[in-house]
């Protein structure tokens, strides 16, 4: 696999910055939660969770785990480590064992997305009210509270995203998008919470280029992503579900 001048860069650089040389990786592992083994430092061991959880399998038998957004370009540094490669160890490509798939939407309401719309909506007409006043200074609380409304319909177009699988694809709908994943187009899928509390869960996805995607799914059950992950596999995509269902969020004690 070819990568371009500036994916190199991006993942010389990343490499650089975490003084970890090319020669001294064994191997890496990406999209999949890390414990922490006790020591007699750490007593007691800890998942790392989330997404974008980066971990780099060294010659000398230790692990080197970063926590990689998006904006981090982590598609960039897969890509350079399978153009050089280095195995991809929790990656496992499957066939396509189901001939046909029905047709099935997950979707459920949210409480949190009702009241990100009415806070857009409410800044909006705050930022029309203040524009629109007599006062000289309005345009300085005008600008906040529109500032406030671009913030919030942002979060509902990203954060509360749903899911639809047919017989050929995967499909994700959210408020003024819908973007549709071909399952040949798909070699890793991981479902786990969100390390942000309020939005609670997250799918992150590998396509056939080893491009990186992060898509908040809040208006996806819980209980229904083990489900969806089976029927990603049964596809022929290599999917996981890293939580567990009975909690509401990673933190939780009550289950």
């Amino acid at each position: 696999m070819e990568v371009s001048a500036k994916e190199r860069q991006r993942a010389e650089h990343l490499l650089q910055s975490q003084r970890i040389q090319l020669h001294r990786i064994e191997s890496f592992s990406f999209m999949e939660r890390y414990h922490q083994a006790s020591h007699k430092d750490v007593p007691t061991g800890k998942d790392k969770y989330g997404p974008g959880i980066f971990v780099f399998h060294l010659k000398e038998k230790q692990d080197k785990v970063l926590y990689l957004p998006p904006f981090k370009h982590p598609s960039s540094l897969v890509r350079f480590l399978v153009s050089q490669g280095i195995p991809f160890t929790n990656y496992t490509p499957r066939e396509r064992s189901a001939d046909i798939l029905p047709a099935e939407t997950y979707q459920r309401p949210s409480l949190y997305m009702f009241w990100f719309f009415i806070l857009f909506l409410m800044f909006l007409i705050l930022g029309y009210y203040f524009i629109s006043g007599d006062a000289w200074w309005g345009f300085i609380p005008a600008i906040l509270s529109f500032g406030l409304s671009l913030f919030f319909i942002c979060m509902l177009m990203t954060r509360f995203c749903y899911l639809a699988l047919d017989n050929e694809a995967l499909t994700i709908h959210s408020a003024g998008r819908t973007i549709r994943y071909p399952y040949a187009d798909l070699r890793k899928v991981n479902f786990d919470f969100a390390r942000e509390q309020t939005f609670t869960h997250i799918m992150e996805l590998l396509d056939k280029d080893y491009r990186y995607r992060l898509f908040y799914i809040g208006r996806v059950s819980r209980k229904k992503l083990n489900e969806i992950a089976e029927r990603l596999q049964q596809a022929g995509v290599d999917a996981t579900c890293s939580l567990n269902d009975s909690k509401r969020f990673y933190q939780d004690e009550r289950h």
